[in-house]
Parts: C-alpha cells; structure tokens; sequence
C-alpha cells in the first residue's frame, strides 16, 4: 500500500509538471522523497538509503561528461556556422518532388551529429517547418519525417546522452554497443528512406523560401572551414576515439571556426558556451538560438535522479513484485516483446525517455543473468529509446510537436521510430521459432 502511494504522489507530480510546463525533474524530486520514507518505513535506515542512492547515482557520472560537452557543442557548432553551413546546403538539394526525403535526410545527418532530438528540432526542425509552412507542403507528412530524422542520432551518434546512459546501465562500452546498433539499423532505416522518398513524389511542395537562405549567407561566412567540426565528430568513433574526445576535438574545431571564420569575439563565444549562442542577425534569432551548458542542467538534473531511483530500488527490492511479473511477460510474448511493453508502460507513466531506459535495465535485469550483457543494452537501444517519441504526452515526443507546432496525429508518419522496434520483434520471433524447429 505505501509503494502504491509513492508512486501516487510521484505520478500526480507528473501530471502537475505536464500541465504547468515545467521541469520534471520537480517530480522525480518529490517521487523520490517518497520511495525513501517508504525504505524507511520497511526498515532501511536512512544512510543506507542515501548509499544506494550515490551508487546508482555512480552511473550517471559515466554520462555526466558527455552532457556537459554536448551543451558546449550545440552552442559552438551554433556560433562556428556548422549548422547553418548544413542547413543551406540541405536547402539547395531541395526540388519540388524531392522535400519529404531530404527532410528527413537532413534531420538525421543533424541527429547523427547532435546526438540530441531536441537539438535538431530546435534548428533545422524549425527550419524546415517554416519552408513547409511558406511553400505549401504537407505538414504532417513533413513532421512525420522529421520526427523520424531526428531521431536517427539517438542510437548511433557518439554525441548521444541516451546511447552513453544506455551503455552505462548496461554496463558495457558505448563504442561497442553503437556498432551493434548499426547493424540493426539498415532494413528499417531503407524502408524509411522508400516511404519517404514516395510521400515526396505523392505531397511535392510547391516553393522554397528564398529567405532563409538569404539570412543564412548574410549571417555566415558558410565555407568549407565549418564542416570539420561535423566530419571530426562523425569520423574519429570510427577509429575507435572515444565519444568524449570526439565531442572534445569537435567542440573545439567549432571554437576555432568562430573565432577565425565568423569573426566573434572570445568574449561571445564563452558566452554562448555557457548561456546559449545568440545570433546578431535579428532574422537568425528565432532558428539558430539556442545550446550551452545552461541548455543541459534539467537533463543533467532528470539523469542524476532516475539513476538514484535505481540504485534504491536495486538495493531494497521495492520492484521485485513488477520484476516477477515482467519475467512472466517475457516468457510468454519474448524478450525483446517484454522490453516493447515496459518501455511503452514506463515512457507512458513517467512522460521521459531517461527514467525508461533506467527502469527498462531495473526491470529486467534478472532475465539477462546468463545472456551477454551487450544484449540487454541493445534491446533497450532498439526498443525505449525510440518507442518514447511515439507517447504523445511523454516530452520525448511532446517537446518536438510542440516545437513543430504540429499534433499528435503526425505520430504514425514519423515510420522510422516504430519500423525499428517493429524489425527487431520480428527478428527475434523468428530466431525463436528457428530454435523450436531445430
């Protein structure tokens, strides 16, 4: 009875949190003082409540030092040109029966280079709304398409916050469980590819927008300088460089570009490393804002809380009663099926794709004591973390809706973000049935 309270009080702060727009952060806060007086109250003392805490809270600090450079880089890449360099080019590749497909194309060479869904929405998203909006597209379509490109990144890319937590609680190398990513990505990744390239033939648009371009070119000096930092941060994982040097060699790469080829002061570029990069050129205000160390601290907040959670769960067993019943789950409708219904359950009841991947890896932990560790932390990879931008309310999937000023309805034409949890059940059932045959 008490645990069914906590998760109660913890589940109305969410809804208050929802509603009021603000930080969920405020809700783990108050589910958590929850979950520690139920501890209390079954007899754990409060210190070694606080010890389980800092232990789970140990796999944060893994993440921590990706999240802090990923701040820097969404700023510098910002202030260096890097992404207006990108988003011009992908304008020029724009025809009429082409829009839906380099839309798409676009947003998942930003994701593949941000690592961060928000990241990309609030730039090239926005952008690429706007010349939907003014050349007569059809805007679901091309929200499906960016919600399906932004999301490419949260896998693959080095600069990821939800791959690095994932390889965390996992406990295996990010590096490692990246390339196992790749190789479940490229069926559903060119059915994708097909679909959009056929709602471009079918929903063609009829302009583009000239001046985005214009304010582009006079806002930056938009030569091939800018596009190291991307090449930096998309190359060297690739010979097995860390993904914290990666992030490190490109933020600086981007500094470098913003100093000697945009011509801003250090005064500014520290500035928008802190505080976020803003734009001298009022027509640029909107779209290139944004980044910063100060963009990171509700993440940073969320991640340090959700992993406290599991570390007092973990220790106490307050879940072991869900934990047997998703054992049971599993056995009846397969792993990867069990890890399709607890990610959907936990994005759906803590509106977050950080608690999901955390209590994805709590509960079903016991079913992976004889299985590589590499496979529980590819089935959360395949499953949670995007299965989150399918939940409306969750702000995995709220936040770029309502930066895109689009519904909930876009959701089934963003294909990328259900295709692949979708190839991978079907993978997996057919292995199952394989081994009952043999």
């Amino acid at each position: 009875m008490d645990l069914t309270a906590a998760f109660g009080v913890f589940l109305v702060g969410v809804a208050i949190c929802m509603g009021k727009g603000i930080s969920l952060a405020w809700a783990l806060l108050a589910g958590f003082a929850c979950f520690f007086l139920v501890g209390l109250r079954r007899g754990t003392s409060a210190a070694a409540l606080l010890k389980m805490a800092a232990g789970g809270m140990g796999t944060a600090f893994k993440v921590l030092r990706i999240l802090l450079l990923l701040g820097l880089l969404t700023a510098l890449w910002r202030a260096g040109g890097t992404v207006a360099f990108f988003v011009w080019a992908g304008v020029q590749l724009i025809t009429p029966g082409t829009f839906v497909l380099v839309t798409f194309v676009l947003s998942g060479v930003f994701s593949l280079a941000f690592g961060s869904c928000f990241g990309v929405v609030g730039t090239a998203g926005v952008i690429l709304m706007t010349i939907a909006r003014s050349g007569g597209a059809n805007l679901a379509v091309t929200a499906g398409a960016i919600l399906s490109g932004i999301y490419l990144g949260e896998r693959l890319s080095p600069a990821s916050s939800s791959a690095a937590l994932t390889a965390a609680v996992a406990k295996i190398d990010q590096h490692t469980f990246q390339m196992r990513m790749w190789r479940d990505t490229p069926v559903p990744l060119v059915l994708t590819l097909v679909l959009y390239g056929v709602l471009s033939a079918l929903f063609p648009i009829r302009e583009v927008d000239a001046q985005i371009v214009s304010a582009l070119e006079e806002g930056f000096s938009l030569t091939w300088p800018t596009v190291l930092p991307a090449l930096a941060l998309l190359i060297l994982p690739w010979l097995k460089v860390s993904a914290v040097i990666s992030i490190a060699v490109s933020c600086v790469l981007s500094a470098g570009c913003a100093l000697l080829v945009q011509n801003a002061a250090p005064r500014e570029i520290l500035r928008a490393c802190v505080l976020g990069y803003r734009p001298n050129l009022p027509a640029l205000t909107e779209l290139m804002s944004g980044g910063g160390l100060i963009s990171m601290v509700n993440v940073v907040c969320i991640v340090l809380l959700s992993c406290a959670y599991s570390g007092m769960f973990s220790g106490t067993g307050l879940l072991a009663p869900v934990t047997s019943r998703v054992g049971r789950l599993a056995g009846r409708i397969g792993l990867f099926g069990a890890h399709i219904a607890v990610s959907l359950g936990c994005c759906a009841l803590f509106c977050n794709q950080t608690v999901g991947i955390v209590m994805s890896a709590q509960l079903l932990e016991e079913e992976y004591q004889d299985r590589p560790r590499l496979e529980l932390a590819a089935n959360i990879g395949n499953s949670v973390i995007n299965l989150a931008g399918l939940v409306p309310w969750a702000i995995a999937a709220s936040v770029p809706l309502t930066t895109m000023e689009v519904g909930a309805e876009v959701l089934p034409l963003a294909f990328y973000l259900w295709l692949l949890p979708l190839w991978c059940w079907v993978v997996e059932t057919g292995r199952g049935r394989n081994k009952k045959s043999g």
